[in-house]
């Protein structure tokens, strides 16, 4: 009979945002099955890279999974020993964030306006803008701090920061922005960025309807002045690809891309 070892070196690091998402190897005689616990409130993407000697991965390496929220022992993929006279050992690093990582279609949703019916306010920033949105489809609603801002759309909170104070124009600022995240049931995301200290109305997890109140403006973080910063998003493994999106203007009977310097009232 032949004495087979195995060295199992779990070395594994974790790199992005889906924090609350475990991996771990469970042996099963000559192989190794392993699983993913997502607690978070949305899908997420682990990418997952193994050192393996003398074991055969199932699917491959360097692959992405996608996990669905909420779900405990999930099985990503299995390792089995290739000769079963020689030594064998494997570890492995991952890296995790929000969402799907393969998503590419999502819906031409039109969006409503942040704030209350009958308001008024100035986007003093705009897509592609040279002050902080280079490449990026993000908009700045000038606005005075404690104003109530509401939902673009419905989903679910999956990220809730409100706990900052300090602000300054400087990028390095960017590490005190106050936000609130919501996953929508497309797939992508909208962040409401700067809001007020202490001002959330919602948590994590909290499932949210379009027009609800969710925090108040603020002007937190890497900022100039008072203002809501949104956009909606896809989220990958590396970066975020921001959607060029249009919104509910006047009465709610037509829909445009914003522009900056323009002021956009909400009649419905």
């Amino acid at each position: 009979m032949w004495r087979i070892l195995i060295i199992v070196l779990v070395l594994f690091t974790t790199i992005g945002t889906a924090q609350e998402t475990r991996l771990y190897a469970e042996q099963d005689e000559f192989e190794f099955k392993v699983y993913a616990d997502n607690s978070e409130f949305c899908p997420v993407s682990i990418k997952v890279d193994f050192d393996a000697i003398n074991m055969g991965i199932e699917g491959g390496n360097h692959k992405t999974y996608v996990v669905p929220a909420r779900e405990e022992k999930v099985l990503l993929t299995k390792l089995t020993i290739t000769d079963r006279k020689k030594a064998a050992k494997f570890n492995y690093s991952y890296t995790t964030n929000y969402g799907d990582s393969n998503l590419n279609n999502t819906d031409e949703y039109i969006y409503d306006l942040p704030f209350r019916k009958s308001q008024k306010f100035k986007v003093m920033q705009g897509y592609n803008g040279t002050f902080s949105h280079a490449d990026k489809y993000a908009l700045d609603f000038e606005m005075p701090i404690g104003t109530e801002i509401m939902t673009m759309r419905e989903g679910i909170v999956i990220e809730v920061i409100d706990q900052n104070s300090k602000t300054c124009p400087e990028k390095e600022c960017v590490e005190f922005n106050n936000q609130i995240i919501v996953y929508h049931p497309d797939g992508t995301f909208a962040e409401y960025v700067h809001i007020k200290q202490n001002s959330s109305k919602v948590k994590k997890g909290d499932s949210v309807v379009k027009g609800q109140v969710i925090a108040e403006s603020g002007n937190v973080g890497w900022s100039t002045g008072p203002h809501l910063h949104i956009s909606i998003f896809k989220q990958k493994l590396a970066e975020r690809n921001t959607i060029r999106t249009k919104f509910k203007i006047g009465d709610g009977s037509s829909a445009e891309y914003l522009i900056e310097k323009n002021e956009y009232t909400k009649g419905y």
